[in-house]
């Protein structure tokens, strides 16, 4: 006999447990340092009153990469790409106290794409795509088998070719997104550092890249993921998708056979 299905309940727990950790994300990475800068359109406190313009903008750059490392703490998830995140939060925390105006604060903004499109680089001339790393987050193979399952997947030069397209498509969507934030902050931050209004112009800049960073996501990792999960589903014949229950099954039968 057919084993009947497992409730989906589960499912939807989880689906929901992505959703609220996603709008965590959004509020401590965008809209508290957005308030903090910029409170007056709220009608909430002027934090500068007490601690300084200066003590505000420090304050909206240390406390988005506060929620980042606790968060990358709970959950307990460590490989190059999530400790590339936590080092590009730790450095946008640690220049948040740099007095920078003008082209510097502008070349500030974009300094993490800047990185980015040079990690992507340095691991495909290492031959280690840096998508690998992601992809492997992605599907979070829970076993010591599994993991040796996908780490065979990955090596078949399919599959290394797509994960190579797709750490280019990284790649050139942080080149973008560093270009746009570059030309946001020089066209809306002009006032000198500290001075009164000059918080106010970066939450501006916040708020225009802030979506265009997220659209570029979108796109860019949608492209880069679907390339990807391609190649690894053909692997499988076409039979499972990773999120798939028979996905490893299917993985473990091509493997073997």
């Amino acid at each position: 006999m057919l084993k009947s299905a497992k409730p989906t309940t589960s499912g939807r727990r989880v689906v929901w447990q992505r959703l609220v950790r996603l709008s965590l994300d959004v509020v401590f990475t965008f809209v508290l340092p957005y308030v903090l800068l910029n409170p007056i359109p709220f009608g909430l406190p002027d934090l500068s009153l007490s601690l300084g313009n200066y003590g505000v903008y420090v304050l909206a750059g240390v406390l988005p990469t506060l929620y980042i490392v606790l968060d990358t703490l709970h959950r307990k998830v460590l490989n190059p790409f999530s400790l590339f995140l936590l080092a590009g939060a730790l450095s946008g925390a640690a220049v948040s106290f740099l007095r920078l105006d003008g082209v510097a604060f502008a070349l500030k903004d974009a300094l993490h794409s800047a990185l980015l499109v040079l990690v992507c680089g340095v691991s495909l001339l290492l031959r280690r795509p840096l998508f690998e790393f992601l992809f492997y987050g992605l599907v979070s193979p829970e076993t010591p088998q599994r993991k040796q399952l996908l780490s065979a997947a990955l090596s078949r030069p399919q599959v290394r070719r797509a994960l190579g397209w797709a750490t280019g498509l990284v790649a050139l969507k942080a080149l973008l997104l560093g270009t746009v934030s570059y030309a946001v902050a020089i066209w809306l931050v002009t006032l000198p550092f500290g001075v009164a209004g000059f918080n106010a112009q970066v939450a501006r800049a916040h708020a225009l890249t802030f979506p265009a960073a997220i659209i570029l996501d979108l796109l860019f990792y949608g492209a880069a993921g679907g390339l990807t999960l391609q190649a690894t589903r053909r692997l499988t014949g076409g039979r499972a998708w990773p999120w798939q229950e028979g996905f490893w099954a299917e993985l473990e039968r091509s493997t073997s056979g």
